[in-house]
């Protein structure tokens, strides 16, 4: 992106975010002090609301991710400021409520009391709001593209193979990136096609030859994306020491507490415990509405792993055929009922898990349990994927709110570890309350697919006298 560019988009998404929150706040306000009249005059009432509503935006932005226009897609900007904005009209209402109740005051009340007409205008200044969002989240983007047409950008790789999976990622970015050549990392002209380009993206190719293309990327100022490898992830998270005089990178593997372990089953006690007596009328409805359609059992049993490789059965309410093959869902799959397809959209099938999770067979956050067969197959096309089972399998975890269904396993396996890398208690709780955004997605169940997405053919000229893959000889090192 060139810096005018790079500063008008910079100085226009921070105009439309301030407008925007601003608007926000007035909306909330504007509606409470109907019969609050408190909060709009000098007081502790005032000060304790006004100052709860902003810091619960900056908590759960940083939670939901904010204004992320030149980032995210359209939907995902959407959800995640209307997630942050519910959840801080409901947390600053209670605070509001708490700073009426004063049993010692005959114009306050007695107890901390959710009022009706609180409520309903709070209902009706949330509705306000969404609209607000939507306006700004469009005219954001409407507004983005143009002062930024889509950048041409370029696939450096190994193979046809990986060329296309990167140009499937970039076909769902049309709008930000223009797909217009892919060329191989030995090809003499390398260095004249990142000139031509202001995006790179490298992706399979030899360590050596890929930290020399990135580096001469970097001087020319472009934009560079790796494709990541288990390497990378360990790399990542790697601690900085010293020893004596000398740096070194400290790289170990990464082993929760028995404190952290205590706090981590102890809130998927509490929280499976709650989120079964909450959810409990919806999964009373969805078996009654199983067992009439007389498609087979109401619930689904399938043998899943978990940490070190120990074997459970999950449990899931039905949404194949009961003599449907054991196999992955697939796009457009004939084995899915009419209410399964309904049940998958909104996830309804994953709540029985809970029980697995209180019975401490699964944790509430973790790598996502695979079916045994795709365990097998899946380790001997991706030996990273057994590291996945160093934790818990999760009802929720990284790979399912950033992943598909049919995310492919190394990818997946890489966003297991980059959490595993970085568990935390308050990491689980981060991505416990992001699982939401799932619902958002309209590609979040997808099934896995035959499709390809059109990607120019790779121009492979490498030079007679280099070593294809030699990670000890670099190949480009004369050329950069």
């Amino acid at each position: 992106m060139q810096r005018k560019h790079f500063y008008a988009t910079q100085l226009m998404k921070i105009s439309f975010q301030t407008l925007m929150y601003l608007s926000l706040f007035l909306t909330y306000f504007g509606m409470l002090s109907i019969t609050n009249y408190a909060i709009l005059t000098i007081s502790r009432t005032a000060a304790a609301t006004m100052a709860t509503f902003f810091c619960s935006m900056l908590l759960l932005t940083a939670v939901y991710g904010g204004y992320d226009i030149d980032i995210k897609k359209k939907r995902t900007v959407f959800a995640s400021v209307s997630l942050t904005t519910f959840f801080t009209d409901a947390i600053t209402y209670i605070i509001l409520q708490i700073m009426n109740t004063n049993p010692k005051n005959p114009e306050a009340n007695a107890t901390l009391t959710l009022i009706s007409e609180d409520l309903a205008l709070m209902a009706g200044a949330f509705v306000l709001q969404l609209g607000i969002i939507y306006l700004f989240v469009s005219l954001g983007y409407s507004v983005y593209f143009r002062i930024n047409p889509p950048q041409d950008c370029c696939i450096i790789t190994s193979s046809q193979e990986l060329a296309r999976h990167v140009a499937s990622k970039l076909s769902t970015h049309k709008r930000k990136y223009k797909l217009t050549d892919v060329v191989h990392y030995e090809c003499p002209d390398v260095r004249k096609t990142i000139l031509e380009h202001e995006v790179i993206f490298l992706a399979g190719i030899p360590d050596t030859e890929e930290a020399l293309l990135h580096s001469y990327g970097y001087k020319h100022n472009k934009t560079i994306y790796l494709l990541a490898e288990l390497e990378d992830v360990i790399i990542s998270t790697a601690q900085p020491t010293i020893l004596d005089d000398t740096p070194f990178l400290y790289i170990h593997r990464v082993q929760p507490t028995l404190l952290q372990l205590f706090a981590k089953r102890a809130c998927d006690i509490i929280i499976s415990l709650c989120g079964l007596i909450i959810t409990s009328p919806i999964m009373l409805v969805t078996a009654l509405v199983l067992k009439a359609s007389g498609n087979g059992s109401v619930l689904f049993r399938q043998k899943r792993a978990t940490l070190n490789g120990t074997v459970f059965e999950i449990i899931k309410f039905r949404t194949m055929y009961e003599d449907a093959a054991n196999v992955s869902a697939r796009e457009g799959d004939d084995r899915v009922t009419p209410v399964g397809k309904f049940l998958r959209k909104y996830r309804i099938d994953e709540l029985p898990q809970l029980f697995n999770v209180l019975r401490g067979e699964m944790s509430l956050v973790g790598p996502r349990p695979e079916m045994l067969e795709n365990v097998d197959r899946y380790t001997r096309e991706v030996p990273e994927f057994r590291y996945r089972q160093q934790m818990k399998a999760g009802l929720t975890g990284l790979a399912q709110i950033e992943g598909k269904y049919n995310t492919s396993p190394k990818d997946k396996a890489i966003l297991d570890l980059m959490y595993i890398e970085n568990f935390s208690l308050a990491y689980d709780f981060k991505l416990i309350l992001r699982t939401l955004t799932v619902f958002f997605r309209r590609d979040s169940t997808e099934g896995f697919s035959n499709k390809t997405v059109e990607c120019p053919e790779m121009r492979v000229e490498p030079a007679p006298h280099r070593s294809k893959g030699s990670k000890h000889q670099p190949p480009m090192s004369a050329a950069l």
